[in-house]
């Protein structure tokens, strides 16, 4: 009997994987009427053929607790549901065979911590005690997960679908939906064979579909799907169900028990995408694609030596099914900002069985209550950048992704494959003088200038020409390519709006600059920017290249009928930033100028002309020295570019890494690392930049954080040991006790020690110098290093050097 589509739900779920059945779980529990139409079967896309490893340990210390939510979940479902999930929580073993991979096993066990996660590193003996058919012949060392596990796909989700409908969940399958209904840029339904059902809320969970799903109505979510292999062997004597999770990841291999056979999983570093010639079969429903055998006999053969039981074992399987991936190897969870109403739960990158449950318990959260209840900043949809989503691009990185799953996680890690998609005017100079480039959002971006950048967790040689760039910033004179999001408002309401969504007084003279942030109505950060107010009616809202786009998203949902108009004119001019106590002098002889405060104050811009060309002088800075930054529009870049270089002497090229090591020493936040949507300028140290006498949005939750004072601070470190190296993540202690981790890290080269900073709790009562003046350590590869810590910048605390 075919069950009748409702004619109206609040949410509209459109695939049937562990993703969207996570989703329709958590809705439904929370008492929200929910429709899930899958296309075939449940779980007949990706989630059928997964290995089902589950691991508490992620990447960013919100998806560390969505996982281990979710390993918690998967423990207690088949008793809330009488649906068996197969979870078994044995831990996970990892076995490193160099002292790269020491180093980075060590620091993810200080990462753990951390998290509040169980780690520890243990000797190759006891390794050998929880995986009796381990060879240790080459390794280092082991380390020990005793919180991971693995499921059964298909019965873990299951179990989630049987939850959602014993909570009213309908869930429909062999019914495909043809399209969305968009009225007005917005989702209000989905359209079946069967007919419509009408929805305030879709979610697009259609897994290696998204993409396509996604074009068809206009929207972009790239991602691509891969070729993932994994054999089965025959029966193993020795291979029990309790034997843990076993990572070789030097040999780009897992093993897992499987019903006395062991399953071996391949994370090769010469991953392919998977290549349908006219898209995904119609008819794919639990397929498996071609297996390449040979591709696998590398692996093979080390796991031979590595468990040697294996050379006894015949093979009884060899799979191939495709997983998708994210070009950034993080998936993409929440709203689509140009259609209202649309969400995506996608691109999860091999781990959405393990993310599955929490994705779709932060997703229905975010859609019950309106806004994010933790921070998935990390994974927020409003990430995309359309214009990277070309087949051929989205399947380059989808193949570099899976190759980087097991490869070593470097500290300064530039992936290689699809780039110089998005080139500043200057690249091309930069380039033949010798740049380092790294990557943002498609963005080629100058690491420093110098020595091929080569890997280590320790000192590279080419920290050297780091350093130099710094000091030239520090002592003499630099130039940054510092090109960044902006983004022109306009409309006769401009000072008004801007006044409700900005922290800062924008009531400003044209010709101003401000430094704001703007809040979500719990007083978090939810941009960091730099205005220019250009005209009576127009600003120029300015954000690093990293947040352009959800700045943009926050921007137009914020001026949505409004009448002032947000465009985006990032590509139409670039950034060259002149910074160093040389910077008077240089810049007043190049456009003949007075450029003394009296005449140029600091956070003011004036139009000049540099050589022959237009320039937008604005006096500011991220590395905390005297400076301007010059905009300048894209077809006069070039020469303006070269005029400074003609300069006898020139200044110093410098990159990112000089930028990051100035600012952190100077205590300048950033957006994404160290301030987002879950942190209050109370916290981080940021009302300076209210005016708390406008009526902005989010003043009052932060004049109540004020009030009842900040149970955590943000404060900056300086280690005792110039030895140490830090890179962000690591874990604060306070009399033997973990209280925050870094959120950002560098060398400070003008403090001949490793910096950075963190927010750490701060007890009930506590004086906020009393907090600073406390003793603190940082974590850095299980030792404990001195730090002191301080509430004012370690660099020039009185801003005298920026403002002379």
């Amino acid at each position: 009997m075919v069950k009748s589509l409702p004619t109206d739900v609040q949410v509209a779920i459109v695939g049937g994987g562990i993703v969207g059945c996570a989703t329709a779980y958590h809705l439904a529990k929370a008492g929200w009427s929910v429709a899930l139409f899958e296309r075939k079967k449940l779980t007949s896309g990706t989630t059928w053929h997964a290995a089902g490893l589950v691991s508490e340990t992620q990447g960013v210390p919100v998806m560390s607790a969505l996982a281990k939510y979710g390993l918690d979940l998967m423990e207690c479902l088949e008793d809330e549901t009488g649906q068996n999930t197969g979870f078994k929580r044995n831990g996970s073993m990892t076995v490193a065979l160099t002292d790269d991979r020491m180093a980075e096993l060590r620091r993810k066990v200080d990462y753990a911590h951390g998290c509040g996660l169980r780690a520890e590193e243990i000797s190759l003996r006891e390794a050998q005690d929880r995986w009796p058919l381990l060879s240790v012949d080459g390794a280092k060392g082991a380390f020990w997960f005793p919180g991971d596990g693995y499921t059964n796909p298909i019965d873990t989700t299951m179990a989630l679908a049987k939850g959602a409908r014993q909570n009213g969940a309908q869930i429909f399958e062999d019914t495909k939906v043809d399209r969305l209904v968009i009225e007005n840029s917005r989702a209000v339904g989905v359209e079946t064979g069967q007919g419509l059902v009408r929805a305030e809320h879709v979610v697009n969970a259609t897994g290696m579909w998204a993409r396509e799903f996604g074009l068809s109505h206009g929207v972009q979510i790239p991602l691509h799907y891969t070729n993932h292999y994994y054999v089965v062997t025959d029966p193993i004597e020795g291979v029990t169900g309790d034997l843990p999770i076993l990572r070789v990841m030097d040999e780009y291999a897992y093993y897992k028990e499987d019903a006395g056979k062991l399953l071996i999983g391949c994370s090769e570093p010469n991953a392919t995408p998977w290549l349908p010639e006219k898209g995904l079969p119609e008819s794919f429903e639990f397929d498996e694609l071609p297996c390449d055998e040979e591709h696998l006999y590398p692996i093979l053969e080390a796991a031979m030596e590595r468990v040697p039981a294996l050379a006894e074992s015949g093979i009884r399987k060899f799979f191939n099914g495709p997983e998708c991936f994210a070009p950034d190897a993080k998936h993409y969870l929440g709203p689509i900002t140009d259609v209202k109403g649309l969400w995506v739960a996608a691109g999860f990158n091999s781990t959405g069985i393990q993310n599955g449950p929490g994705a779709g318990k932060a997703l229905a959260e975010w859609i019950m209550a309106g806004n994010m209840t933790v921070d998935l900043t990390d994974v927020d949809a409003r990430r995309i950048v359309p214009g990277l989503n070309a087949r051929s691009y989205t399947a380059t990185k989808a193949a570099e992704t899976l190759s980087h799953a097991y490869a070593m996680h470097w500290p300064y890690l530039r992936k290689s494959e699809a780039r110089g998609l998005r080139r500043t005017p200057y690249y091309g100079h930069l380039k033949a003088a010798g740049a380092q480039f790294g990557s943002a959002n498609g963005w080629e971006r100058p690491l420093y200038f110098g020595r091929e950048m080569t890997d280590g967790f320790g000192r590279e040689a080419w920290f050297d020409d780091w350093k130099g760039e710094h000091e030239a910033l520090r002592n003499d004179l630099g130039l940054i390519d510092l090109t960044f999001g902006r983004y022109v408002l306009d409309g006769a309401d401009a000072e008004a709006q801007l006044q409700r969504i900005c922290g800062a007084n924008m009531a400003v003279a044209p010709g101003a600059l401000v430094y704001t942030h703007m809040f979500n109505a719990e007083g978090g950060i939810e941009t960091d920017v730099t205005i220019a107010r250009l005209s009576p009616t127009r600003y120029m809202v300015m954000a690093s290249a990293g947040a352009e786009p959800q700045c943009e998203s926050w921007l137009k949902t914020q001026l949505e009928g409004t009448g002032v108009s947000v465009v985006n004119v990032t590509s139409s001019e670039a950034t060259l930033a002149i910074m160093g106590p040389r910077s008077r002098d240089f810049l007043q002889a190049l456009t003949g100028e007075d450029l003394s405060n009296d005449a140029f104050p600091f956070g003011t811009w004036q139009n000049l002309h540099l050589g022959h060309s237009p320039v937008r002088a604005q006096r500011i800075t991220y590395v905390g020295e005297l400076g301007w930054e010059l905009h300048v529009p894209s077809e006069f870049a070039q020469q303006v570019f070269e005029a400074i270089m003609e300069a006898d002497p020139p200044p110093r090229l410098c990159g990112g890494m000089a930028v990051d090591s100035c600012r952190i020493e100077k205590g300048f936040r950033h957006w994404g690392h160290d301030i987002g949507p879950f942190d209050s300028p109370v916290d981080s140290g940021l009302t300076f930049a209210c005016d708390f006498d406008t009526d902005f949005n989010g003043k009052a939750a932060i004049e109540r954080r004020r009030e009842e004072g900040a149970k955590g601070r943000l404060l900056l470190f300086k280690l005792s040991d110039p030895e140490a190296l830090v890179f962000g993540k690591e874990p604060i202690l306070r009399d033997d006790e973990i209280v925050g981790r870094l959120t950002s890290a560098s060398y400070g080269w003008s403090q001949g020690a490793a910096v950075g900073m963190g927010y750490v709790t701060r007890p009930s009562g506590t004086a906020l110098r009393d907090l600073a003046s406390a003793e603190y350590q940082i974590m850095v590869e299980g030792k404990a290093i001195t730090a002191r810590a301080s509430l004012r910048p370690l660099y020039d605390p009185d801003n005298s050097r920026m403002r002379g």
